[in-house]
């Protein structure tokens, strides 16, 4: 096989990517991670239940997101299944001796204490189901013992070999610049420190990504509709909001030829995987759209049940951790600390500042950069920035788009590209190292920093 095979091309990008995320992530590669929630969903579906078997791992020191619903037993021999109301104002009433929860659904109800009987819990898994699908087959083999941190660098190394892939067959004879972008994407990109370090969070956003760049490689000229859909199905399933670069294919589909029995081929998977997550989310919580957020069992419920899990009132700070949050300058060695929340692509990844020399014109771009909006709104308007990070790990949901448009649209060419990557390159690879070796000396101390306490 010549060295110019694509199949070769693509194997030694595979290749290159994992040696690079594998000694990033360092000993944890070769042991189950901490917070594998996915593993946990997958061993329950082969076990035939959908909730944990008693308390999630780390209970009560130290459980991350897992989702809490609640069964009451009243007086008049009823029950009620949901979750506790804990804003300000319920906060009150409870000292009051009223109770006030949400049922399934969002019905919000008050009981006085005395009428509650008896209490129990179950635990979830609260995220799209997506990764734990991907996971079964391993998981039926490893058990709770599955690598999911090797799992998740073996995807993360596949997206930029997609990547090369999808660039290769629509810009021919530009290589280098496309493995400078496969680079861009490795690790000069919050995909650096997410495809190193596993995790539940991490997980979802690599294996959203990876679909999402298989999706844009079928959905090219809307050449393989049926194709398209799937993975773009597997994608939301990982990654709901990525569901919205839909608004790609669409376009596509718009400008070829408008064939009906295209759109039904693309939208076929789509509706065959969104129906099964909606009925998964009815066994487990009540409401086909309730993927179990609104159970977790963490501090921030308090500005969720206030403010909503969506809302314009996290706006301007999710614009900062996207765009321009910035480290701190402190006295000492470490002279820079990053908030929990991140550092902004301008900062993090410049190279994206070359999109506004993408100036060249194909008939892709127009859907490229409305699909990336469409992904990035919901993002922007969500009650987490994406903490805790090293820079904006939210960014893979659209990130694939953008650098296909920066690449496609010319703004790789010269020497600025790759000057920005390999600037950009060092700065994430730092993070990525002492994200899983030091995080205490990679973050500024002060959690809340730079953003009022909540």
């Amino acid at each position: 096989m010549k060295l110019s095979s694509p199949r070769l091309r693509g194997a030694l990008v595979v290749l290159a990517a994992f040696l690079v995320l594998a000694a990033l992530a360092g000993p944890g590669l070769l042991r189950p991670g901490r917070d594998n929630h996915f593993v946990h969903m997958a061993a329950g579906w082969l076990d035939g239940r959908l909730a944990l078997v008693g308390e999630p791992p780390g209970y009560p020191k130290r459980h991350d997101d897992w989702g809490r619903v609640w069964t009451l037993t009243l007086r008049d021999g009823g029950t009620l299944r949901g979750y506790p109301c804990v804003t300000a104002v319920c906060e009150q009433r409870r000292r009051q001796g009223v109770e006030t929860w949400f049922r399934g659904g969002g019905e919000r109800v008050e009981l006085r204490r005395s009428d509650i009987v008896g209490r129990a819990s179950r635990w979830y898994v609260t995220f799209p189901p997506g990764p734990a699908l991907v996971m079964l087959p391993f998981v039926a083999i490893w058990g709770l013992g599955f690598l999911d941190v090797l799992f998740t660098a073996l995807a993360a190394a596949l997206i930029p070999a997609v990547l090369v892939r999808l660039l290769e067959r629509v810009r021919p004879g530009h290589l280098r610049e496309h493995l400078w972008a496969a680079a861009a994407w490795t690790v000069a990109s919050p995909a650096c420190f997410v495809g190193a370090h596993g995790s539940v969070w991490f997980t979802a956003q690599v294996l959203g990504a990876l679909f999402l760049a298989l999706h844009l490689d079928a959905a090219w000229d809307a050449r393989q509709p049926a194709r398209a859909g799937l993975w773009l199905g597997l994608a939301a399933a990982c990654r709901v909001t990525v569901g919205f670069a839909a608004l790609f294919f669409v376009l596509e589909w718009w400008r070829g030829g408008r064939r009906l029995a295209d759109l039904l081929r693309f939208l076929g998977p789509l509706a065959l995987i969104g129906a099964a997550m909606a009925a998964l989310n009815w066994l487990r919580f009540a409401d086909p759209f309730e993927f179990g957020h609104r159970y977790l069992d963490i501090r921030w419920q308090t500005r969720i049940q206030t403010f909503g899990m969506f809302s314009p009132h996290y706006l301007w700070r999710n614009l900062q951790c996207m765009l321009w949050l910035a480290p701190q300058l402190v006295a000492g060695a470490p002279s820079l600390r990053w908030s929990i929340h991140g550092m902004g692509l301008l900062v993090g990844s410049p190279w994206l500042l070359l999109l506004l020399r993408a100036r060249q014109r194909f008939p892709q771009r127009a859907g490229l950069a409305l699909a990336a909006a469409a992904v990035a709104v919901p993002d922007l308007l969500y009650q987490n920035s994406g903490q805790v990070q090293f820079s904006y790990r939210f960014a893979l949901d659209f990130l694939p788009l953008l650098l296909v448009l920066l690449v496609v649209g010319g703004g790789a060419r010269g020497r600025w590209f790759p000057a920005l990557v390999v600037l950009a390159a060092a700065l994430q690879l730092y993070g990525a190292w002492m994200f899983a070796r030091d995080p205490g000396h990679l973050f500024v101390r002060d959690p809340w920093w730079p953003f009022a306490p909540e």
